[in-house]
This record gives structure tokens, C-alpha cells and sequence, in this order.
């Protein structure tokens, strides 16, 4: 039995055309809009650590103040995103994903900073109570037999509660705001 041949001087390769260099690459583009999302993510970790250090101070109505000025500078994240990827957005999805990208960058940093101060104890210090609160006498007196103080409790709850309120919400809340900034910028410019 005899299997078929090919004959080799009939084949040829297959050719692809060459890619122009003319047009930016997919990853060009990528790389230019995550540069500025990420430059506007380290100028929005700054506004919020100032605004987190302002909402410290024991001032009435400041906290009146705090929230939409958070809400602020999370908007004005998301159009400065925008801005700083001006000639790469080419579409409303491109500038999402900048804000996108923004918004996280910033959510992420804001949760460090607040998870540092929650440590210092400058931050949800009565939530950390609640957690030490939460243990018996006699179960502090095994953990201190262990090494682990009642203020070791309360700490660890108030960076838990960081974590949880600036990690998961916060962030949740900075992307989207992020989005809806660079989205108003997209529209507007």
C-alpha cells in the first residue's frame, strides 16, 4: 500500500501582510491609556490621603464637607484620567477603561492609607472597640496569656474595618466614579 506525497515544489509558505507603522498597536494604545489612568490614580491617592487627614480634625459640619469633597475628587480622578490619555481615547469604552483603571489605582491606595491610620489609631477606633467588646473576660485573659493584648484586638479590628469599608466599598465606589468621570470627559471635550 502506498501512502500519497506531497510534492514539496508546489507548496509554498503562507505570507501575512506586513502590519503598517503607521498605526499605533493595540498595546500602544493600552500602555499610553494605563500611564495616564495610572498617573491620575498616585494624583488621586494624594487628594484623598489630604482629605482623609482633614476629616480627622474634630471640626462641626466638617463631615458635611468630607463626603462630597471624596465624591469630588474621585469625579475629577476619572476626567483627569481622561485628560491625561486625551489622544488615545478613541472611543466612551476607551476612556471607561482609563477611568477604570484610575478609579482602582486610587480606591487601592486610599485603602492602604486608611489601613495605616486605622493602625496608628487615628481611624475606626470605635469599631475596634466593638471587636474587643466582643470577647469575654476570661477569652482576653487566654489571648494575653498568648501574647495578643487587648489593644492588639482593637487594632487588628480597625484595620479589619478599613480593610472591608475602603477595600471593598471604597474602591467599588472610586472605580465607578472613575468611569463616570472619564466618561464626562469623553463627552465633553
Amino acid at each position: 500500500m502506498m501512502q500519497p506525497t506531497q510534492d514539496r515544489s508546489r507548496t509554498r509558505p503562507i505570507e501575512l501582510p506586513p502590519r503598517s507603522k503607521g498605526a499605533p498597536s493595540a498595546e500602544a494604545a493600552i500602555r499610553v491609556l494605563g500611564t495616564g489612568a495610572f498617573k491620575a490614580g498616585i494624583a488621586g491617592i494624594v487628594a484623598m490621603t489630604v482629605l482623609m487627614l482633614i476629616s480627622l480634625v474634630d471640626i462641626p459640619l466638617l463631615p458635611c464637607l468630607v463626603i462630597p469633597g471624596f465624591i469630588s475628587i474621585l469625579i475629577a480622578n476619572g476626567i483627569l484620567a481622561g485628560l491625561l490619555s486625551n489622544e488615545r481615547l478613541n472611543s466612551p469604552g476607551q476612556a471607561r477603561q482609563a477611568g477604570l483603571l484610575a478609579g482602582l489605582v486610587t480606591g487601592l491606595g486610599a485603602t492602604f492609607v486608611a489601613m495605616v491610620l486605622a493602625a496608628f489609631g487615628m481611624m475606626f477606633t470605635g469599631l475596634g472597640e466593638g471587636v474587643r467588646a466582643q470577647f469575654t473576660p476570661a477569652q482576653l485573659q487566654n489571648l494575653a496569656a498568648m501574647g495578643i493584648s487587648p489593644q492588639t484586638v482593637r487594632i487588628a479590628g480597625a484595620v479589619f474595618f478599613a480593610l472591608l469599608i475602603w477595600g471593598v466599598f471604597g474602591t467599588v465606589i472610586a472605580a465607578a466614579l472613575g468611569m463616570l468621570g472619564a466618561h464626562l470627559y469623553y463627552r465633553l471635550r
